[in-house]
């Protein structure tokens, strides 16, 4: 198996959520554009919009 790497640092800013195991790096364009309705949130797996709605839930619930 191999996995396509690329430097985050061009894809700032970005986001880190801790999801399924592990940290998530994810530039916030590519959410923003999820948002948009540009990307489908297909893009996206389900444990990372599961632990965004989470963390969104939490703010407005505070």
């Amino acid at each position: 198996m191999t996995a396509e790497i690329h430097d985050i640092a061009d894809h700032r800013p970005h986001l880190m959520v801790v999801a399924s195991g592990g940290a998530h790096v994810i530039p916030r364009s590519l959410v923003q554009s999820v948002i948009d309705g540009k990307q489908p949130s297909s893009i996206l797996t389900e444990p990372v919009v599961q632990r965004i709605i989470e963390e969104w839930l939490q703010k407005v619930s505070a």
